[in-house]
């Protein structure tokens, strides 16, 4: 791990404005921005965090309380994850199910955070009804 310097931060704003994209700084190196699929909005939040860029579409879905639901969540996020190209899903530490990408800063350049984001408008609007039906 390495520690993230201003460079960083700078490298991804500038990738950022250059794509064009909204969003609002929260802290240094993070910022909250959404997107829009056909089926409602997404909350997306930008990390730049130990050399890498952190993309991440929170929450999918809520962990479930019941124990039956959340086995059935947990085994479709684990297929799911086998499936997916680029993006994983996780769980955040208040249960919430992320959908994210991991870049890392080194070589990072503008297209591969549209790219990201491609991919995450893509899976986040395929899978989110999917996995709220087997929370409820």
């Amino acid at each position: 791990m390495r520690a993230t310097t201003k460079e960083d931060v700078r490298k991804v704003e500038g990738h950022l404005q250059k794509l064009g994209w909204p969003v609002i700084s929260l802290a240094p190196g993070t910022w909250r921005s959404s997107f829009r699929g056909r089926t409602g909005a997404f909350p997306l939040v930008i990390q730049v965090d130990d050399g890498w860029c952190k993309l991440l579409v929170l929450p999918i879905v809520r962990l479930p309380g019941d124990a039956d639901k959340a086995e059935k969540l947990y085994l479709r996020l684990l297929k799911l994850n086998g499936e997916l190209l680029l993006a994983r899903f996780s769980l955040d530490e208040d249960g919430d199910v992320i959908l994210s990408v991991e870049l890392p800063l080194s070589d990072l350049d503008a297209s591969e955070i549209q790219d990201s984001l491609d991919v995450l408008s893509v899976y986040a609007e395929r899978h989110q009804g999917e996995l709220r039906q087997l929370v409820v």
